[in-house]
């Protein structure tokens, strides 16, 4: 019976090992200077982690064992091993790191500074720069494109984004877009890049094939962040206190949820039909079925949460 059980127990571990880890969401809490780990299963924080000074930006490794986040006010990058939950390492970065994004094999992540004007490379085996990238007036959003060596960066104070390429790290491209750029997404199936700009209050399209511009979408107030579903884009609207859903095929908002104060990063759970919106002035993070369109709950996190980037992991 011993033998039984004992058996059991070695193929049940095996079993357990074998699982997928959970996907846990980063929210960075810039005036705490903390990370909140939230259990995206149980959609309850389960662990609080210092990092850097007021730290703002976020991006999840694809293989989920990092996170990066950016302090500007400290001018470093934390990184997270999400296995032990704590910071392994800091990196001081420029004068003013602020988007971060991440390569498609985890080897590079890519660092917006905003008062140097230039993309920062990180080798991620080293944990050192490697490489520099002049760009425009304040850069504020990065995006790495999953099936071609190029790298977009949106600049704020100059009204444009940039296509880099990775080979030469050569800046090939600049479009304008509308007024005051801030986060961009990459929707690769339909070869379109969007930006959300702040004071011009609209989403610019950008044809990735024509490399130009080729519409605007009016939204709320101030947006800041975008997510890209299938067919769908979720922007975060920080003076509406609002998320704006834009379907791509009719090119306009189809529906507006209210959600709490001040909302920045914006990120889409990779296996369920949640998203989830970090809420700067009110602590929280709203958790939206995409589905229905309404929100399933709200999570308190620390002070300040912006969590700007990807800060949910892949698995």
């Amino acid at each position: 019976m011993r033998r039984i059980e004992g058996v059991f127990l070695i193929l049940f571990s095996c079993w357990a090992c074998a699982l997928p880890a959970r996907p846990f969401a980063y929210i960075t809490n810039q005036a705490a200077d903390s990370v909140s780990v939230i259990d995206t299963e149980t959609q309850k924080v389960i662990h609080t982690i210092t990092v850097g000074h007021r730290p703002a930006g976020v991006v999840v490794s694809h293989n989920s064992q990092r996170v990066y986040i950016s302090n500007p006010e400290s001018q470093t990058v934390s990184v997270i091993d999400t296995g032990k939950q704590e910071v392994i390492a800091e990196i001081p970065v420029g004068a003013a790191p602020l988007a971060l994004d991440i390569s498609t094999d985890d080897h590079h992540v890519f660092v917006a500074d905003w008062y140097e004007d230039a993309v920062f490379v990180i080798d991620t085996d080293t944990l050192e720069i490697t490489n520099r990238i002049n760009v425009g007036d304040s850069p504020s959003g990065l995006a790495v494109d999953p099936e071609k060596p190029l790298l977009y960066v949106a600049n704020r104070d100059d009204n444009s984004v940039m296509i880099i390429s990775l080979v030469d790290n050569q800046v090939k491209k600049i479009i304008q877009v509308g007024k005051a750029p801030f986060g961009i997404a990459l929707h690769a199936k339909r070869r379109e890049l969007y930006s959300a700009n702040v004071q011009s209050g609209n989403i610019s399209i950008i044809d990735l094939k024509q490399q130009k511009m080729t519409a605007h979408i009016k939204v709320g107030t101030f947006p800041y962040a975008i997510a890209v579903a299938e067919s769908r884009l979720f922007v975060t609207n920080q003076r509406s206190n609002s998320v704006s859903v834009i379907d791509l095929d009719q090119s306009r908002v189809t529906k507006t949820i209210d959600v709490g104060d001040y909302p920045e990063g914006i990120d889409l759970h990779p296996g369920q039909p949640l998203l989830y919106v970090a809420n700067w002035f009110d602590n929280t993070v709203s958790v939206i079925n995409t589905n229905t369109l309404e929100i399933v709950n709200e999570i308190e996190t620390e002070d300040g949460s912006r969590a700007y980037g990807h800060f949910i992991a892949d698995h």
